[in-house]
This record gives structure tokens, sequence and C-alpha cells, in this order.
């Protein structure tokens, strides 16, 4: 006879009848909840006053609400990591059943595990008799498996696909969803993975909170447009309760309500939209406590809160800490990227379209006479792309904030299978690039630079570019692979696993070519900012700009998920833009200490000639009469 009591359709039944506590779980953590000294800036007893925004997120996690959906898209440093892992905590003690917690990857499960829930759940008492003890095979407080009576924790990463589709849960926490991996070993969309999980218990509650990434492939930004889009509005303390007030004086939180004189950070300043007036960051958590949530999107079934990281309370992230990120992000994409994603909790918007050729062609400019190069160039790499009947390379220098210089484009024709040649008066292009490499740049200032390291794309002729590249890494010539996952960093730590040990770079090339796209919109010159030479004599002619800009970020639906693509039209050159990828990851290969690197320079400069001082030459006759002189030569 099956056992009923035990079966999943049982447990689903009896899930319904199952007496509500009465207790919400912002009283419940102000209760029992004790942070640790570990993982917590502020150990202690939990106080939700002091993140009074989390009050409402709180209390739609509790069973009395209707929601079963909770989006919060948010800033970092706002405290929701500790709010859901009381709301593990709380379901432990009041409603005690299968409860799935999962990170972005495994290795971040165990990190959170190690840090924030082990000894979460070892300083709270009320729990210390519902968690059964670590002994031998049946223990039931593993790292990544805590169980109890009537209760499992389970925890793991998004890229575990046995863990998304194994046994029913009745709670999921989903945090940094947009970091989880768009397809799990071709398994499909996690979050529909572990969704489908919940389908046995009708009570079930489901958090989705993240920082958001990319707005084409937000999965939080889509859900909280899905949502009741609630935001957190606070009082201004010269106008709010004043008759007549606009909205009684209530504003959200915007960067542009900002301002500072620039290069002082210290003096930032909150401007009321309403009245105008300066508020200081002093009224922060008398303001933070009077706040209220408003729903732009009322009557929608899922909850939805947005709040940036401007709300994080006195002690944590301060306005002055945003401000100072802001200016040192200035003007580089990869900053402004993080800065719109931690601090304003906003994803990035790629534009997908194309840069014109025409507007890099006429953006070109002089450099200094003489085939010499800027001062401002301290390093110069070299990019090798092979092609079936040719090699193109670019030497490229490179200035502080990865600033760069396009110093020459070129090719080597001839059959690259052919590694050597014995024909002395017709050399391999492998041996012509050896020539090349010793080629070298001389600055304004009379100092000579060489390729401080040159990679070469090994996704055409394999053996042939490692056969070249193996004896030379001494003299930083590596082999490259190319990635094409979104998530994979530009450069990363290089393997040897390959035929000869050649030591392989993987270069994550979407990451590359969306770095450059937004540096050749950059319209000033400074940290990013890409030069190229007025001199197409060096090979940046009309065809480089059409290679450099020929593709456009696409965004595609695969098997049901949204992924951004790279798209390349059909019989184009794009050559230029490979190079501009391999010259991004070769400056990267090793960390630059661009300061150090620019006071050597000045060190070595060579010096400069001090200017002859001619004997100053007196006229035959000098009349200095009025000094009682008079002076003939």
């Amino acid at each position: 006879m099956p056992d009923l009591k035990n079966s999943s359709f049982a447990r689903g039944v009896f899930d319904v009848f199952k007496p509500q506590p009465l207790i919400e779980l912002d009283e419940w953590c102000d209760r029992y909840r004790i942070l640790p000294r570990s993982g917590s800036s502020e150990s202690g007893r939990w106080r939700t006053s002091r993140t009074p925004y989390l009050r409402d997120i709180m209390k739609c996690l509790s069973p009395q609400s209707r929601f079963k959906e909770i989006a919060v898209l948010k800033g970092h440093q706002l405290g929701f990591t500790e709010m859901g892992l009381g709301w593990i905590m709380f379901t432990i003690d009041l409603m005690p059943g299968p409860f799935l917690a999962l990170q972005p990857t495994e290795a971040n499960a165990i990190r959170w595990v190690k840090q924030r829930v082990n000894p979460s759940l070892e300083a709270c008492e009320r729990l210390q008799n519902k968690i059964k003890k670590t002994i031998g095979r049946s223990a039931g407080n593993a790292l990544l498996q805590k169980d109890g009576n009537g209760w499992s924790l389970m925890l793991s990463g998004s890229n575990s696909p046995s863990a998304l589709s194994s046994v029913p849960v009745a709670n999921l926490y989903l945090d940094e969803i947009d970091r989880y991996q768009m397809d799990v070993k071709g398994e499909g969309d996690p979050l529909d993975l572990v969704k489908a999980r919940t389908s046995n218990f009708p009570r079930a509650k489901i958090l989705y909170t993240s920082t958001p990434v990319l707005k084409e492939t937000s999965h939080i930004w889509k859900l909280y447009q899905e949502s009741d889009q609630r935001v957190y509005e606070l009082p201004c303390p010269h106008c709010s309760g004043i008759e007549g007030q606009t909205n009684d004086g209530y504003f959200e939180l915007k960067w542009e309500y900002f301002q500072w004189p620039q290069g002082k950070t210290n003096e930032v300043m909150l401007y009321c939209p309403h009245c105008g007036a300066g508020i200081d960051e002093r009224h922060k958590t008398k303001m933070l406590a009077a706040g209220r949530w408003i729903a732009r999107n009322p009557g929608h079934w899922r909850a939805g809160f947005y709040i940036s990281s401007l709300y994080s309370p006195l002690g944590w992230l301060s306005w002055v800490d945003v401000a100072k990120t802001f200016e040192a992000a200035g003007n580089e994409p990869e900053k402004r990227k993080t800065f719109e994603n931690l601090y304003l909790g906003l994803p990035y918007e790629e534009s997908g379209e194309s840069i014109a050729a025409e507007y890099l062609s006429r953006r070109v400019e002089e450099y200094p006479p003489g085939g010499r190069i800027s001062n401002a160039v301290l390093m110069v790499t070299l990019a090798v792309d092979v092609q079936a009947n040719r090699l193109e390379y670019e030497f490229r220098g490179w200035g502080k904030g990865e600033e760069s210089w396009g110093l020459k484009y070129g090719v080597i024709p001839g059959d690259p299978a052919e590694l050597a040649s014995n024909d002395v008066s017709n050399p391999s292009v492998w041996q012509r690039l050896d020539e090349l490499r010793q080629q070298s740049f001389t600055r304004e200032d009379g100092i000579e630079l060489r390729a401080c390291c040159a990679m070469i794309d090994s996704g055409y002729l394999t053996d042939t570019v490692y056969g070249y590249a193996r004896p030379r890494e001494r003299l930083r010539v590596y082999a490259t692979k190319g990635s094409n996952q979104a998530t994979t960093p530009i450069m990363n730590k290089p393997n040897r696993n390959t035929k000869n040990r050649c030591l392989l770079y993987k270069v994550g090339v979407d990451k590359a070519k969306e770095l450059t796209y937004a540096r050749l919109r950059l319209e000033e010159p400074g940290p990013g900012y890409m030069h190229f030479p007025a001199d197409e004599t060096l090979g940046y002619d009309p065809a480089y700009y059409a290679g450099l800009t020929c593709e456009r970020r696409m965004v595609k639906h695969v098997r049901g998920f949204v992924r951004l693509e790279w798209h390349k039209p059909k019989d184009a050159a794009n050559e230029p833009l490979d190079l501009a990828v391999l010259g991004l990851a070769a400056i990267r290969q090793d960390e630059r200490k661009w300061d150090i690197i620019a006071a050597r320079y000045e060190k070595y400069r060579p010096s400069t000639p001090k200017p002859v001082v001619k004997p100053r030459v007196f006229p035959a006759a000098y009349d200095r009469s009025r000094d009682g002189i008079s002076i003939t030569i």
C-alpha cells in the first residue's frame, strides 16, 4: 500500500490546513534574530528599525500576506541578504518544510554558508533544538544540506542542474539572479526549473533579489516590470507636512537630485525636487523611518520593490562614498556600468546599434611629427590574427586608464601553415613576424618602446600557433582562445591543456567587444579613449574602420530565453575588431601599475641638453650716462 502520509500530494494537502503563525517575519527577527560577528558589520540583536525599508518586504514574506512572489530590484549595502537569511530562520521555526536557497554558483553558496548561514543558525537560541547535529553518516547539518524535524534546507548554486529539478520545495530564496547562468547545461532557464518545484505547495513563497546587469537580459528587471512596481519615498525635512505641498513633500531618491562642487565630494548635498532646499545626510535616519512604499502599478499579483544604495543607512554606505565612486568612474564605460548596477540598482542599457565607421574616420588626429608617438604612451602591445593566406597584426600604445593609441596596422601575406622556411630569401610569415616584433616606437622625449606582450589568436591553425608561441613564451608571446560566453571575463588565468603544453589564455570576446564599442563612443580623451592616426599609411584607412565597426550586438531568443549575441554581416572583414580585442587582452595579461611605469620613464628620460647661453653683445658705444658711466667696446 503506498505511503500516502509522506507523499508530496499529502504534504501539499496538509500544508493547506496548517495553522498560520500570528507573528510576522519582521516581528520574529526583532525578537529572536542575533547577528553574529562573522559576516556582519553590526553584530548583536536584529533591529528592523535600522533598515525600515525592509519592513514591508518582510511582511510580504510572512504567511499572512497574499503575495506568492516578491521581486526586489536593488543596489548593494542595503541588508537584503540578511533579510533573506532571517526569512529562512523564520520558516524553520514557525513554518517548517522544504526550503531551497540558491546563489549564482555553488562556490558562492559555500562561501555564504560558512560566513553567514552557519554562524547565524548557531547564534539563534530559538533554533538550537530544531537543527540536527552532525554525527557521522547520519549528519543532518552538512555544509549545503540542513535538516530538522519536518524541515530541510538545501543550499546550492544556479549552475547545478540536479539541485534545480529534484524534490519539491515550499519556499525559494533566489539571490543575485541576474548572475545566474542563462542555460544550465542545456536544461533551460534556472528560474523556470526551480519555480516548477513549488507547484505542490499552494502557499509557497518565492523571493527574487538581485542587483541588475544588462537591461536586455536582466531577470530581475523583467520581474520588477511585471509587478506592482513599488518605490520607497522619503519626506523632505523642510517641506513635508506643509499644506498643499506636492505629494505631501515625499519623493523618491534619484541620483539627479544630488549636487556637489567638482572634486569636492565631501560637500555632496541632496536637493528636494519640491522646495529645492538642500538636505544633509544627517537627516537620513529620520527620513528613512518616515518613508513609505508607493506602488506605481497597484493591483498586480506580484509584489515588486526597487531601491538604490542611496538609501543605505548611516554608517554603511554614505552619499560621499557614492559621489566619490561616481567621480572615479569618469567616462570609463566599465566603471559607469558598475556604478549604475551596484549603486543605482539600475540595469545597463545596450543600444545594440553599430558605430558609424565615418564617425571614427573623422575623429582621426595628427600624431607628433617625425614618426614619433605621444609621451602619454607607456606600453605597446602586439595583436596577431591568423587567416588562411596571411597574418594581420596591430601595434597599439597604452597609457593611464587604458587610454590607447593605434600605432600600426598591417598584413603579412603568405601561408601560415608553414612555420619555418629554409629559403632565406623567402621567409615564412612566422619568421617575418619575429622580425616585426623587434620594431620599436620612439616617444617625443626620445624613449623607445617595443611590444611588451604579443597575443596570437589560435582559432585557426591551432597547432601551428601553439608551435610558434611555446618556445617564445619567455619573450611574452602567447596563444589565445576566444570564448563567446557572456560571463567570461576579458582576461583569465592561463592553462597548459594543449598538445605541446603551450600556455593558453582564454579571452572573453563578448565582454571585450562590449567594452571596445563603449570606448569608441567616448568623445573626450582620457581613460579608455581610443586614438587613431590621420596618416593612412599606418594602416588606419576606411577599410580598417569598416572592419572595426562591422559587428552589432543583437537580442536573440534561444530555446525560450533571451541572449545577447554579436552579429557579423556576411562577407564583412572583422579582423580589426578581433585585433582590438586581442590588444585589450594583451594589456591585461599582467597588472599594469601605470603611475609606477610613468615615474620610471621620468627617471630614465634622456637628458635635454642645456641651451647654449650666448654672451651679451653690446653696441660699439653703450651710453650709461645716467649712471655716470660710458662704455666703449
